[in-house]
């Protein structure tokens, strides 16, 4: 029997003092351009989860912290029609050292502060429900998506 391979990415949660969320808006990539987005990127060869969100927050927006700013994490199983599977790993992280800004410009048009308990519509879908769940307490969830990168069924 052969084994299932997937891919795995990182999303960092970053609230600021009136307790928002950051997104980003996407562009200059092939999936999800114009949508907003938690800052995310994939986790490479030889790292662990915490190592690439670290990377990927200097990277995206030039701030650094520490795997003890890390308040809450939660984990969801994506599975698409035509990509592999990816395992994401959500981070909520309660300090940082810097000055959030586009530190990507050629993949992020806009930051973006916004009401957790209020997503904006051109959120990507998926990743809203990964954020509804683990308000609800659930930190494991699947979630199903079609060849348009739109949710279609949750578990």
């Amino acid at each position: 029997m052969e084994r299932e391979k997937f891919l795995s990415s990182v999303y960092m949660i970053i609230k600021n003092k009136e307790g928002q969320i950051l997104l980003q808006r996407r562009k200059g990539t092939k999936l999800w351009p114009g949508y907003l987005a938690l800052p995310a990127g994939h986790i490479d060869k030889g790292e662990n989860a915490y190592e690439a969100v670290i990377r990927e927050a200097k990277e995206e927006l030039d701030i650094t912290f520490t795997e003890d700013n890390i308040i809450d994490t939660f984990v969801v199983n994506r599975k698409n029609k035509s990509l592999p599977p990816y395992y994401d790993v959500y981070f909520e992280i309660k300090n940082y050292k810097g000055t959030v800004k586009i530190n990507e410009p050629n993949k992020c048009s806009e930051l973006v502060w916004c009401s957790i308990e209020n997503l904006p519509y051109d959120m990507i879908d998926f990743e809203k429900e990964a954020i509804i769940n683990n308000q609800k307490g659930i930190k494991f969830s699947v979630i199903y998506v079609d060849n348009e990168k739109k949710l279609i069924k949750e578990r």
